[in-house]
């Protein structure tokens, strides 16, 4: 898959091209359908399907206090939306510039329409796109005045189809980034998967903690999510991703209580892989949240802990 930054890079593709635009932030099964469509459409012009999305949340730039925290960061976007199959992805970078623009404009800034639209059709050095497809909710331009109904108005003028494509749903309700958000602070996680077609996961690099796995004979990878969505504090069944391997797991999101000296100055996810014997520190790994056991809590002793631990293993084989 190709990634590109500048439309004028993205202008020099051969076409036809089919363009699927979105945040796509968790790349959930509404999105799926976006993209699944771009991809049918594209094989049928004999063209490439292409994403269009941006760098960061446009309210990183223009509020960044009202900015929600992410299902996912831009690598794990890119990797989610390869696994779709698209050809290439073209992320802007979205800057106070770029926001300003109006919807016409920046729509001729993306394809490479001449200022006169009824030169679009005949124009030889033209963008070669031939479609944009996207959600009922997707906005663009100064203030989100570009709507889809204006992209397809747009497109009559500059030679493109646009489709609007329908909303996925789950419980009778769209599927939408700000549901699935909810669902995972909320702790369900079975509709956040429903909803994304998939286990919520995070992906970070492996830290050293403050050995408490050692103290209790149990070897942990430790990672300190940044701004990604998280379930509430607890223990959770867990499938990790480490080394082109997987692993069954159990994690601790929290601040390991039971070791008062020892407490982070945020959640840390501590997660013991199964069968597994190795040194992670550094490397890159990702947690798929597949069920919560329980609530973290102190224990009494480092005993006790241990345990816990043993009997969380236990509960946690019912889920893989």
């Amino acid at each position: 898959m190709k990634i590109l930054s500048q439309p004028a890079q993205f202008r020099k593709i051969p076409g036809p091209v089919v363009l699927a635009a979105g945040f796509f932030d968790g790349v959930h099964r509404g999105h799926q359908l976006v993209l699944a469509g771009a991809l049918e459409r594209a094989r049928e012009l004999g063209g490439q399907a292409w994403v269009l999305t941006f760098d960061r949340h446009p309210l990183a730039v223009l509020a960044p206090s009202k900015c929600p925290p992410l299902l996912s960061t831009l690598e794990e976007r890119l990797g989610l939306l390869e696994q779709s199959g698209v050809d290439g992805v073209l992320v802007l970078e979205f800057t106070r510039q770029l926001a300003v623009q109006e919807p016409e404009t920046f729509i001729r800034w993306l394809c490479g329409r001449p200022r006169i639209p009824s030169q679009a059709a005949t124009r030889g050095d033209t963008a070669k796109l031939s479609e944009i497809r996207c959600g009922h909710n997707w906005r663009f331009g100064r203030r989100a005045a570009g709507t889809p109904e204006l992209l397809a108005q747009l497109g009559q003028l500059y030679g493109f189809r646009v489709v609007i494509v329908p909303y996925a749903e789950y419980q009778g309700m769209e599927i939408s980034s700000t549901r699935i958000r909810f669902a995972v602070r909320e702790g369900r996680l079975a509709d956040a998967a429903a909803m994304l077609g998939r286990p919520y996961s995070v992906r970070d690099t492996v830290i050293r903690g403050r050995g408490v796995g050692h103290t209790l004979d149990v070897a942990t990878a430790n990672l300190q999510p940044g701004t990604e969505v998280l379930p509430p504090n607890g223990v959770y069944a867990v499938r990790v991703q480490a080394r082109g391997r997987t692993f069954n797991g159990v994690s601790n999101l929290g601040v390991h209580p039971t070791f008062a000296d020892a407490v982070p100055d945020r959640a840390l996810l501590e997660t013991h892989l199964l069968d597994f014997d190795g040194d992670l520190y550094g490397q890159t790994i990702e947690v798929a949240f597949l069920a919560r056991l329980r609530d973290e809590r102190a224990f009494a002793s480092p005993e006790a802990l241990a345990r816990q631990i043993a009997d969380d293993v236990r509960q946690a084989s019912r889920y893989f």
